[in-house]
């Protein structure tokens, strides 16, 4: 309950507006997830060069120095201490807060941009929360901060992929995709998720190839997002 309550979260400022409206958020979520885990099989050979191959290259190339990576920081309590803090613009619940206000502030304020962003990005939170936890359960990766580490999979941990790194650039992508986000606003939430994601890795709660693989998987999940809601 606790993994699925932010998602319900996203779908109470729009009950506030319409039943008719969190009904709608519902379904296009149902049908976001239903593309994205059907994609690979839709694969044309473009996608499969610039898409696939730098995902799964590029994560496999940073697990083999994710050890590495992590001892040549200068990992000091400091350094976790501040990183930890920068993790929080990352937070399942300050993305919510930030995407849930949106929407309600559009509705108030009789601005529909606003209110199509803040529905943009509650969506591509809502997919890529489910997605992170998904593959979660599959990994079981420890995280580097374990006693011992040595980031195996299957091992009973929860390290791949970032959930930070994948929530964070999917709803900076659905957002800045939008026809009509201001350049400034895009900078600015790419800039924030790039923060976001470095932290995990000197908080030494992930690996360089779980920050990397989140962060390209929620870029992926925020352009599926923002394509299909032009669609719409």
């Amino acid at each position: 309950m606790k993994k699925i309550l932010p998602i319900l979260l996203l779908a109470l400022p729009l009950l506030g507006q319409s039943d008719n409206a969190a009904k709608r958020f519902m379904r296009d979520y149902a049908s976001d997830q239903k593309r994205i885990w059907l994609s690979p099989l839709h694969m044309n050979q473009k996608q499969f060069w610039t898409v696939a191959v730098p995902l799964v290259g590029g994560t496999v190339g940073l697990k083999t120095l994710d050890r590495r990576i992590t001892d040549g920081l200068p990992n000091t309590q400091d350094q976790i201490d501040w990183s930890k803090r920068v993790s929080l613009i990352g937070s399942t619940y300050t993305l919510a807060g930030a995407v849930g206000g949106a929407t309600v502030a559009g509705y108030a304020s009789g601005n529909p941009r606003v209110t199509e962003m803040g529905r943009n990005g509650g969506l591509a939170l809502a997919s890529s929360l489910t997605v992170t936890y998904a593959l979660k359960l599959v990994t079981w990766r420890e995280r580097p901060d374990k006693p011992g580490s040595k980031g195996s999979f299957w091992s009973g941990g929860d390290s791949f992929p970032s959930g930070h790194a994948m929530t964070a650039f999917a709803v900076a992508t659905a957002i800045a995709r939008h026809p009509r986000c201001p350049k400034w606003l895009g900078y600015t939430l790419y800039g924030a998720a790039t923060a976001v994601t470095l932290s995990r890795v000197s908080s030494n709660r992930h690996w360089a190839s779980d920050a990397y693989f989140g962060a390209f998987s929620g870029i992926l999940i925020g352009n599926s997002v923002a394509n299909a809601a032009r669609k719409r």
